[in-house]
């Protein structure tokens, strides 16, 4: 599944827990592409790739 720049999306992060986050960023090209998404309850930006998303939101 291809995601974009401003969708809202629940992801697995470096600490294996779901978050729910706003990308903001696409790099590469699906299904090597790695998204910038900044978490919502921390604004704390981190780099995910397409398999850590769960879903869009």
């Amino acid at each position: 599944m291809q995601y974009n720049k401003g969708d809202r999306v629940e992801y697995k992060g470096q600490d294996q827990q779901k978050h729910t986050g706003e990308i903001r960023r696409v790099q590469g090209e699906p299904p090597q592409a790695r998204y910038t998404v900044r978490d919502e309850s921390t604004s704390v930006e981190e780099q995910v790739e397409e398999k850590q998303i769960d879903r869009s939101l």
